[in-house]
């Protein structure tokens, strides 16, 4: 796969022809510990014991349209579910909700926020599903530790933790996505989790700064090595690149696995 990224200043803007293939963040960026460029901020607001002094640490989609200068302060719903089925039964998850003359538990009130499980199929596959059953944002909750929490995190019997982050990637047919998504981690997801399963209103807050104007254009590069649909796409950006000249700050990503 590959991603383009740019941050707009005030005073510059770019043209639509990359649309397709171009995804827009205006925000200024904080680095994370590892070196990942963060430009939003995810919190809880209720209960306050959840509530974590910066917000907690997290990874944005490479897909979907956040609000950037904004921000989305709704109520979680935990799916119960890998949401990988495009027949999302809204009247399952947690918290409990009353139930209808029917007997059947009412639908998760809109406008939310819904957490899912990691794993099954591809994120843009289940932020889909979670937008057409109408949530506002969805939260993935990893289920795998990654190696670098150390004690902080707990995996499941009989599974291995992770060397490496998983990138929340387009897989090709995001352009109809429209809601933001996050990745949190599992030593973060676990208790927020536990606390919606256990009945308790949980009230979550996704946020996007925007971008200090320095009169500047910068943007980011993620591919693979043998990322060959990009290739056509990175020799018609050139005059682009060119033209942006030293009013532009560019920065590589690239992506290198084992055995390739």
């Amino acid at each position: 796969f590959f991603h383009l990224q740019f941050q707009r200043s005030s005073k510059m803007r770019l043209g639509t022809a990359f649309a397709t293939t171009v995804a827009m963040a205006a925000a200024p960026r904080r680095v994370s510990a590892d070196g990942n460029s963060i430009s939003s901020k995810l919190q809880v607001h209720i209960p306050q014991t959840l509530n974590t002094p910066g917000g907690y640490d997290h990874r944005e989609a490479l897909f979907g349209v956040p609000p950037y200068g904004g921000s989305l302060q709704q109520n979680l719903y935990y799916a119960d579910s890998d949401l990988c089925d495009p027949a999302v039964d809204t009247r399952k998850g947690y918290p409990i909700r009353p139930m209808d003359d029917d007997g059947n538990m009412l639908p998760w009130p809109s406008p939310y926020i819904l957490m899912v499980d990691r794993g099954g199929c591809t994120f843009v596959q289940k932020v889909r599903n979670a937008q057409r059953s109408g949530a506002a944002g969805v939260i993935i909750a990893d289920n795998t530790c990654l190696c670098s929490a150390g004690d902080a995190c707990h995996s499941d019997p009989g599974t291995d933790c992770e060397t490496r982050e998983p990138i929340m990637a387009d897989d090709g047919s995001g352009a109809d996505i429209s809601i933001p998504s996050f990745l949190m981690f599992k030593q973060d997801a676990d208790p927020i989790k536990a606390e919606v399963m256990a009945n308790h209103p949980v009230r979550i807050e996704m946020a996007w700064s925007l971008p200090s104007p320095d009169d500047r254009v910068e943007y980011d590069f993620w591919s693979t090595p043998t990322d060959l649909v990009s290739k056509d796409f990175q020799k018609q950006f050139k005059d682009a690149a060119q033209a942006l000249g030293d009013r532009a700050y560019f920065t590589p990503h690239m992506y290198i696995y084992d055995g390739i």
